[in-house]
């Protein structure tokens, strides 16, 4: 019994290990791309804003990966991987609310949802 709980927690610790491994590489891509992002040219910022919100979602840093994407939408109003992730942290971002019994940022993520729905629609339309 002793021989499997050893084996468990080398495999924790080296599983935790590689999480900050690769905590510290998507740190230092983002720090990479903020220094584009500073840099580029208008016409340029929407890959790179993606790309930042790209990264915070993996870095698991939600609120930064929404306001990455929700720039890059506003700039441009193309269907892509920023509604698609925005949909996704949207209702991660209610179920949270839920649980944690705050009606009012469940309230807020329904109404981004629904208006990011519309700009979907209406993307697809072509009424933009």
């Amino acid at each position: 019994m002793l021989f499997f709980k050893r084996k468990r927690k080398e495999k924790d610790a080296k599983s935790e290990m590689q999480q900050e491994v690769k905590k510290e590489h998507l740190s230092e891509q983002i720090e990479e791309y903020l220094s584009k992002l500073e840099n580029a040219e208008k016409e340029d910022e929407i890959p790179i804003l993606n790309m930042l919100g790209s990264l915070y979602f993996e870095m698991e840093d939600y609120d930064h990966a929404i306001t990455y994407y929700e720039k890059s939408i506003d700039q441009n109003k193309a269907l892509g991987k920023a509604f698609t992730d925005l949909v996704k942290l949207y209702n991660m971002k209610r179920k949270e609310a839920s649980k944690a019994g705050d009606r009012e940022a469940v309230q807020v993520y329904l109404q981004k949802s629904d208006d990011l729905m519309k700009l979907t629609k209406d993307t697809i339309r072509g009424n933009m």
